[in-house]
């Protein structure tokens, strides 16, 4: 360790020192404990990532980073609830519905619960969210060629997979390993 990070260290050491019971009070005037602790930790890794910039800022720093952090975790349980509020309203329809429509959306869940979750969440990224293969690439840290190709092949195994449905006579689609015993 060399004497930088030791200074840098002990500064981040005394900014937490200092600054948690103000950065807590905030976290849980804003949040349920269970989340308001999650924020404070994840304020302070981003303060120890960000060190020169948040021992320099101080608390007001670490106020916003932490207004930014809660904000996160507020969107993320909002677009959750929209998502399994989706899923629900797709279910219903299925469940609800006797025509042909409700066994074909039968038939594409089916399908895609078929594919991997790579494969899935490609899918859904361009499909369900409406992004461009580009905004996908960004999503998955890849660059838009890789994004295009991993597109196509989950396009491929899902047309497969519509091509060919389960038969709930035949094996599962992952079968499991089973070992035998071993006399001991």
């Amino acid at each position: 360790m060399t004497a930088d990070d030791d200074e840098r260290r002990r500064a981040f050491e005394t900014l937490y020192r200092v600054t948690l019971p103000s950065i807590r009070s905030y976290a849980r005037r804003r949040a349920p404990d269970d989340l308001a602790e999650d924020v404070v930790a994840q304020t302070y890794l981003t303060a120890w990532r960000r060190c020169d910039e948040a021992v320099a800022g101080g608390l007001p720093w670490l106020y916003r980073t932490a207004r930014f952090t809660l904000a996160n975790h507020q969107r993320t349980e909002r677009r959750q609830l929209r998502v399994a509020q989706r899923v629900t309203d797709t279910t219903e329809l299925a469940e609800s519905d006797g025509t042909a429509a409700a066994d074909e959306r039968s038939l594409m869940l089916d399908a895609i619960q078929r594919l991997n979750d790579d494969e899935r969440e490609i899918l859904l990224l361009v499909y369900w969210e409406h992004l461009s293969v580009k905004a996908v690439a960004v999503v998955l840290d890849c660059r838009p060629g890789t994004a295009a190709v991993r597109l196509h092949r989950a396009r491929r195994k899902l047309r497969d997979a519509l091509s060919d449905p389960p038969d709930p006579q035949r094996s599962p689609a992952h079968p499991t390993t089973h070992t035998s015993e071993v006399p001991s």
